[in-house]
C-alpha cells in the first residue's frame, strides 16, 4: 500500500505567495481582495464578499514589479468563511480559491515568472 503524498506534490502547477490586491468583477464593493498565493492555473484571496462556488468572475491584477494589468477570467472553486476576521475591519472575510478558466499565453508567461522568482507557497 502507498502513502498520501504531501499536498505540495500532489498539485498540478507550482505556487508563489504573494499580497498584491486583485480585482473581481461583477462584484458590489470596490474594495479588492487581496491575494494569498498565485500559480498558472488559479489563485486564492481574501475577499470581503462570500462568492458561491462556481461563480464565474473576472480578475485584473498587475504582478509586484510590473506596471502591465492582467486580465483573466476564472470560476470560484471554493469559497470559506475566515475565522480570524475581526468586525472591526469591516465585516467579515473570505478565503476564495478560483480556477483560470481564460488566460492568455503573455498572462500565464508573466505569471509563471514570477512563481519562479517569488517565495513558494506551502
Amino acid at each position: 500500500m502507498t502513502s498520501p503524498t504531501p499536498q505540495s506534490e500532489r498539485r498540478r502547477a507550482a505556487r508563489a505567495l504573494g499580497t498584491f490586491p486583485v480585482r473581481l468583477s461583477p462584484r458590489p464593493t470596490d474594495a479588492p481582495a487581496v491575494l494569498r498565493d498565485i500559480s498558472e492555473i488559479g489563485l486564492a484571496c481574501n475577499s470581503p464578499e462570500e462568492l458561491p462556488e462556481m461563480t464565474k468572475v473576472a480578475l485584473n491584477f498587475s504582478l509586484p514589479g510590473a506596471t502591465e494589468v492582467h486580465h483573466v477570467q476564472g470560476a470560484v472553486v471554493r469559497c470559506d468563511k475566515l475565522k480570524s476576521a475581526a468586525p472591526s475591519r469591516g465585516g467579515p472575510r473570505w478565503d476564495l480559491a478560483i480556477y483560470f478558466t481564460e488566460i492568455t499565453p503573455v498572462t500565464r508567461a508573466a505569471i509563471r515568472n514570477y512563481v519562479a522568482k517569488a517565495k513558494p507557497a506551502r
